[in-house]
């Protein structure tokens, strides 16, 4: 998948960690902390007064990942679309393996709500110029998560997607969206 993405946006527009097999992930967006010096990294073990995603690998299975730099979606107008801020996927990935988006809303808790519709925008779009750019087939489903990490360990999922639009996702962009602080990696095929 890493020949594709980079064939297809540039490499001067991403930033790659490949192999990582760590038995937890932390995921943090360093944007706001460092005003815009640093963005996504990934560690594996908490860093000190940082909330993160926390994305369980108990399989140690090898995962990779694609940044999206500024003016990565940018088309020949100039136009950037919103877009979430990485992929992760298999290092050894098929057709047939898991593709998970995110995006990382580092925000205070008095202003997830505005961020709930605009962060479902940016999945959506991303997954769309993927298959569009056919980096992925039209009728793959795919993985997407919403991550609040400073929110804590508050149960935001019921708020941020309801049922009925979460049907919406997988019946109509073949998105299984969730928003929640904490994955699992159950195999190469499934994401909790």
């Amino acid at each position: 998948m890493k020949d594709k993405i980079i064939a297809t946006f540039g490499e001067e527009k991403l930033e790659h960690k490949e192999n990582i097999n760590y038995p937890h992930l932390y995921v943090i967006d360093l944007s706001r902390r460092s005003n815009k010096k640093e963005d996504m990294k990934i560690f594996d073990a908490p860093q000190e007064n940082i909330a993160t995603l926390l994305i369980e690998n108990p399989k140690l299975i090898e995962i990779s990942v694609a940044y999206f730099k500024p003016q990565c979606f940018q088309d020949e107008h100039g136009y950037e679309p919103d877009n979430c801020e990485c992929v992760f996927y298999l290092s050894n990935s098929t057709n047939e393996t898991w593709v998970l988006f995110l995006e990382i809303k580092d925000c205070d808790s008095g202003n997830i709500s505005t961020y709930f519709k605009k962060a479902k925008v940016q999945i959506i779009k991303t997954v769309q110029a993927f298959r569009d750019k056919k980096i992925i087939n039209d009728d793959k489903r795919v993985f997407a998560n919403v991550s609040f990490p400073r929110i804590g360990q508050m149960n935001y999922f019921n708020h941020f997607i309801k049922h009925p639009e979460k049907k919406k996702f997988l019946d109509e962009f073949n998105i299984f969206i969730k928003g929640t602080n904490k994955l699992k990696i159950e195999n190469h095929k499934k994401i909790t």
